[in-house]
């Protein structure tokens, strides 16, 4: 039970990574908000924590928008009275080079990555400093940091997230606040399940193609991610602030 009597809220709790921290987190002991702009899939998420005995809410929410980021910071105090952990996990993709691109593309690429980051965690951190503090995961990627084709837009924005975890540690450390970043590696979800069937592949054959960019040679489950951010939300990481932790398979050290 690490997250013993903590309120968390994470955005994009619906489906995915986000939805397997959620779960995680119940399972730790920590009441849960989950915020998403699919009500469908948070709902869902909702019912499997209570259905395990876990305590979960839900909240219908776009964080590229600062009003409905305050509004999930209000809706979790009016629920459960405080704030303890954030985990900014929403997130979208746009895919193409850079000379595919378009200012449109950019800006809703940036308004929901780096943006409902800004949002949530402003909404957020006086509720903390309130409480005596908090810790707040950033959910990046290995290729914040590592190169590839194709991706320009979303590895920007997801570089961006580790300076912003950096700048957001510095500020508010003296608040007893936490801010440190998970860089997931490939890693099975839903979207990509759903991306590979739209190519007449199975969730079978996506499973059993070898990853060959990271050193297991395999792609990560979404709960091995959560674990990471467990770690980093919970007193085990009690003395790591500002950090990227690379949860990538070995990916960012070939």
């Amino acid at each position: 039970m690490r997250l013993k009597n903590k309120v968390s809220i994470i955005t994009g709790g619906g489906s995915g990574i986000g939805r397997a921290t959620a779960i995680l987190f119940a399972e730790e002991g920590s009441k849960v908000v989950i915020a998403d702009f699919d009500a469908e899939g948070g709902l869902e998420t909702v019912e499997t924590i209570k259905a395990n005995g876990g305590e979960a809410v839900f909240i219908e929410a776009d964080v590229s928008v600062e009003t409905e980021a305050f509004n999930i910071a209000r809706f979790a105090t009016d629920q459960f009275g405080t704030i303890n952990i954030l985990v900014n996990n929403a997130g979208m993709r746009v895919y193409g080079l850079i000379t595919d691109a378009t200012e449109e593309s950019w800006d809703a690429i940036f308004a929901v990555n780096v943006k409902g980051i800004a949002f949530c965690s402003k909404a957020v951190i006086p509720e903390m400093i309130e409480a005596g503090g908090g810790t707040i995961v950033n959910v990046s990627s290995a290729n914040g940091i590592v190169g590839r084709g194709g991706m320009a837009q979303y590895d920007t924005t997801k570089a961006g997230v580790i300076g912003l975890t950096r700048s957001m540690a510095v500020d508010y450390a003296k608040h007893n606040i936490r801010t440190n970043a998970v860089c997931p590696g490939p890693t099975i979800t839903g979207f990509h399940i759903k991306r590979a069937e739209a190519r007449g592949e199975t969730e079978a054959d996506i499973r059993k193609r070898p990853a060959n960019h990271t050193i297991l040679k395999r792609q990560a489950e979404p709960q091995e991610i959560a674990y990471g951010i467990l770690f980093l939300a919970s007193d085990e990481s009690s003395y790591v602030t500002g950090q990227a932790l690379m949860v990538d398979g070995g990916y960012s050290t070939i």
